[in-house]
């Protein structure tokens, strides 16, 4: 999900008013408190939209908090009571929280300001007492077994920040960096805490990291995209994790879909010696398990979050369904509960029987009895303006009820708006049997026409297309086209990451102009409204192809229309990109130094 005009930062932690009864509100004395004054105290919440995006449970379970990324609060809540006690500004558009071992200190990610930020708990609200920058696009974070020190991983810089932790003194310290091959989301510790595995953000990747060293000790791959979530089991024994499996020889036919052939959603569990052992990706397979979240007539579009309790139990959150999954195991049935709009954080409580959802487009959150399997109530955050067009596009963009069956929600294939980096026969070229790459659709406005074609001259036309043909949906009504369109064009273009080489990158321009890439590839979107010969032909022979545009182009997991170059350099060393074109290495170093600026 992207932030659109992030709220600017205010103080850090600006404490709400309160009332007591239907006396006149008075704003506490000082910051961070938000605290209630007697039982019959009810929090006076301003009007905003929140989008509860993570939960953490106090030690003994009777404060929940949740970081609100488009208000860039945190929201304190008494359990016990079933309400919120207090709302504390803490940055620009939170993305994670997490406690410390000492139970009276927190960690957020602010993903918008790209930081972290060290939070104190105090009389049930929570003050920032130091903040610290980190890599850019920051998303979670974890804290060492010790509390000693900290990892956050940043998706769009492809990056773990090492930070070191001083409580006493509270101050946040970095130590390292450690640079990985993809863009990482999810991790959790293992081995005692010495090793991190790390999920990729988008496609199926799994790196192990030892944060200590700094390195990167191997990456494998899985049968999987849009893995958003991960745990340990409660023995330490198996990596479980919640994904989607999108399948490049299926096509987005009635049958294919209605079946699950063609995007289905899954609890994988691996086996952790063989994530750690020197095997291949096979090997890691073996002895694993899967587990089908969705089957035909009910499909599970976009998992978006999942937990483990101490006994083993597992929840998923369907964000695309507005549904929680809940197994007695990693192997076991799965028995699914109605919640809210786009839950996408799960916390359970300390002895097992209660969990709570966050729902990110109600700003409510749900609470399920674990033992009966129901929902029994909904806590509200806060009051919520209007939605506008923007929201609910964005709604309907993480909707996979727009699907037939809900099998899938846009977000399937183009994760956070960007893209899974796989292959899907979408009939996109008027024909079955040729795979191409699920396009980017950060900056989408401004890339027409549209389809690997280029046969859309309207993004309204592709949409439909997209809903109907791909998704195998009912036609979308002129409201829900319009709000969804109206949320592709507010997507931004994907961040691109300083401390790039000037020179090369000069260099790289030169190049660029001198070679004519721009023929094909003109500024200021580095794409061109007609279809060209690139010397590359697909499975059924089609050759011409409209340019992608290449704003953001560093930050694909592959390209050209099938995937088939890995990296840039691969692009133009070994597929020769143009039309056989010679480069030498030097050059392809500068021309690669330009393109990842863009």
């Amino acid at each position: 999900m992207h932030f659109h005009n992030p709220q600017p930062l205010r103080y850090p932690c600006q404490p709400l008013k309160l009332r007591i009864g239907m006396a006149i509100a008075f704003a506490l004395a000082f910051a961070g408190r938000g605290r209630a004054e007697s039982p019959e105290a009810a929090v006076l919440l301003p009007t905003h939209f929140r989008q509860p995006v993570a939960l953490r449970l106090s030690p003994e379970g009777s404060r929940l908090y949740t970081a609100n990324f488009k208000s860039g609060t945190v929201s304190v809540i008494d359990t016990n009571n079933a309400r919120v006690v207090a709302e504390c500004w803490v940055g620009r558009g939170l993305a994670d929280l997490t406690l410390l071992p000492d139970g009276h200190r927190m960690l957020a990610v602010d993903r918008a300001a790209d930081a972290l930020v060290l939070l104190e708990i105090a009389s049930g609200g929570v003050k920032v007492v130091a903040r610290q920058e980190v890599a850019p696009d920051p998303v979670r974070v974890l804290v060492s077994p010790d509390g000693s020190g900290c990892a956050v991983t940043s998706t769009a810089a492809r990056r773990v920040s090492i930070i070191a932790i001083d409580a006493s003194r509270q101050t946040l310290t970095p130590v390292r960096t450690i640079d990985l091959p993809f863009g990482p989301r999810e991790f959790i510790h293992v081995a005692d805490g010495s090793r991190l595995v790390v999920a990729d953000a988008y496609g199926g990747k799994l790196a192990v990291v030892d944060p200590s060293g700094g390195i990167v000790e191997s990456v494998r791959s899985i049968p999987a995209h849009n893995i958003r979530g991960l745990a340990l089991s409660p023995d330490g024994r198996t990596v479980v994790a919640a994904h989607e499996v999108l399948r490049r020889v299926a096509k987005t036919d009635f049958e294919d879909v209605h079946w699950g052939r063609l995007v289905t959603s899954h609890v994988r569990s691996l086996r952790l010696d063989a994530l750690l052992s020197a095997g291949s990706d096979e090997d890691l397979l073996r002895g694993g398990c899967t587990i089908d979240l969705g089957f035909a007539t009910s499909g599970a579009g976009d998992p978006s979050a999942l937990a483990c309790d101490r006994s083993g139990r597992v929840a998923v959150a369907v964000g695309g369904v507005d549904e929680v999954a809940l197994s007695q195991s990693p192997t076991g049935y799965v028995k699914r509960i109605g919640v809210g709009r786009r839950p996408s954080a799960l916390a359970i409580s300390p002895d097992g029987r209660v969990l709570y959802v966050a729902d990110t487009f109600d700003d409510t959150i749900s609470v399920v009895d674990v033992a009966n399997r129901k929902r029994v109530g909904t806590i509200a955050l806060g009051p919520c303006p209007r939605p506008g067009a923007v929201e609910r596009g964005e709604r309907l963009f993480f909707d996979a009820k727009l699907s037939h069956d809900g099998w899938m929600s846009c977000h399937s294939c183009h994760t956070d708006g960007h893209s899974n980096g796989l292959l899907a026969d979408t009939l996109g070229d008027g024909s079955y049997g040729a795979p191409k790459r699920v396009p980017s659709l950060l900056g989408v406005g401004a890339t027409g026409p549209w389809a690997w074609s280029g046969l859309m001259e309207r993004l309204e036309d592709q949409v439909r297309k997209s809903i109907t043909v791909t998704m195998q949906g009912r036609a979308p009504t002129t409201e829900q086209l319009a709000d969804l369109t109206t949320y592709l064009r507010s997507l931004p273009h994907a961040r691109v990451i300083a401390g790039a080489d000037e020179a090369a990158v000069a260099r790289g321009r030169e190049l660029f102009e001198l070679r004519r890439c721009d023929r094909c590839h003109a500024g200021p979107e580095y794409t061109a409204r007609g279809h060209y010969d690139v010397g590359i032909a697909d499975e059924v022979g089609n050759r011409r192809f409209n340019p992608p545009s290449l704003r953001g182009v560093g930050q694909r997991e592959s390209l050209l229309h099938d995937g088939r170059a890995a990296t840039l350099g691969d692009l133009f060393l070994r597929h020769r990109h143009p039309r056989s074109a010679d480069w030498t290495a030097a050059e392809v170093d500068d021309l690669v130094a330009f393109l990842n600026s863009l």
